[in-house]
């Protein structure tokens, strides 16, 4: 069975037929029904592997993070944001990488059974593509950071004016050498 491809919208959801002739007028009802949508394809894996990056990790903090948390998650919103973690245990388990079910993901974090391209699980898969945490790697794969980079100043400029407040302080600190942070 082929992998999705998370980032080509022509393989988001198998070929289904045209939702105009498909739509049937329900005689209970009087109203409109609709095929269900596909199900996630139960034997849907993706090989996720770590991705390193010289430059960017050391200043990167764990997918984990306070930071994540506190800054990140109003960017990526909760559900790509518990899916970078749930990757990132993944790949502290397995360093090399490991093979990601996507239907058991997709239930674990409660995103439903669903895969089609606007599903909430897919929309999670794209933005950790989106904002760069994530990227293809073959043809069945993505690569995710292991370590986070801090927000860029164009998300930053986003967030509420106390948090803008609290993450250039967050800056100050970093900047701070070891000794100052003694005092």
């Amino acid at each position: 069975m082929a992998h999705p491809n998370l980032y080509s919208e022509a393989t988001m959801s198998p070929p289904t037929a045209d939702i105009r002739s498909a739509t049937a007028i329900s005689p209970a009802t009087g109203g409109v029904e609709r095929p269900p949508r596909p199900a996630i394809d139960p034997g849907g894996k993706l090989r996720v592997v770590p991705w390193l990056d010289p430059v960017a990790d050391p200043l990167g903090v764990h997918p984990c993070s306070l930071y994540v948390e506190q800054y990140w998650l109003g960017i990526l919103g909760p559900s790509t944001t518990w899916l970078l973690r749930r990757v990132s245990y993944g790949l502290e388990a397995h360093p090399d990488g490991f093979v990601l079910d996507l239907g058991d993901t997709a239930h674990a974090l409660g995103l439903g059974d669903r895969m089609g391209k606007n599903s909430p699980f897919r929309r999670a898969l794209h933005r950790l593509a989106k904002f760069e945490l994530a990227r293809p790697h073959g043809p069945d794969g993505i690569a995710v950071r292991t370590r986070v980079p801090p927000l860029p100043l164009r998300h930053v400029q986003r967030l509420a004016p106390s948090l803008q407040e609290s993450h250039r302080q967050w800056q100050a600190d970093q900047r701070s050498t070891p000794f100052e942070q003694m005092q």
